[in-house]
């Protein structure tokens, strides 16, 4: 059976990781207080997973894995609400930078239409700004298989005329 981390343990990774955490949340859902919601189940996810943390070469990699998967999960429940997919988006607090918001509002319609894969393919590229090469990295797919995932993620967003601009 594995081990989950001892509560020490988590508050280390919590007061080292806690901000990083939260920056990319914040990112990701536009929101405050959804990214402090967002923090708070990537270290409940952290204090079940000991053993699968632990296995990790590098702590954040793992660490900005569970809360991308973790914003993603919000950011389709959201959509899975019966919103329209051109609501405006109202998690957009003042000040929030414009392509932030644009790549967030693309995530969000995509939420409702695409898998997990195409969907994290899709932050990576959009609003982490990765090139294919270094999804590939990322995901450990290849690069064809991320260049048709992308393909079809632009193919889906121009449609909705909603792709965002480079």
């Amino acid at each position: 059976m594995v081990r989950g981390l001892g509560a020490s343990e988590l508050a280390d990774l919590y007061e080292k990781y806690a901000p990083t955490v939260h920056g990319r949340a914040r990112t990701l859902l536009g929101r405050d207080s959804d990214a402090w919601d967002a923090v708070q189940e990537v270290f409940c996810r952290l204090l079940k997973s000991g053993g699968a943390f632990r296995a990790e070469a590098r702590p954040m990699t793992y660490i900005f894995q569970v809360t991308t998967h973790v914003c993603l999960n919000m950011l389709r429940s959201r959509a899975l609400k019966d919103v329209p997919w051109d609501a405006p988006d109202e998690t957009a607090e003042v000040g929030s930078d414009p392509q932030e918001v644009e790549a967030r509002n693309l995530l969000r319609v995509l939420a409702r239409e695409l898998d997990e894969r195409a969907l994290q393919i899709a932050t990576l590229h959009f609003v982490d700004a990765l090139t294919q090469e270094e999804i590939v990295e990322v995901v450990g797919l290849s690069r064809k298989t991320v260049g048709r995932e992308l393909e079809k993620v632009r193919s889906r967003a121009r449609e909705l005329a909603l792709e965002p601009r480079p």
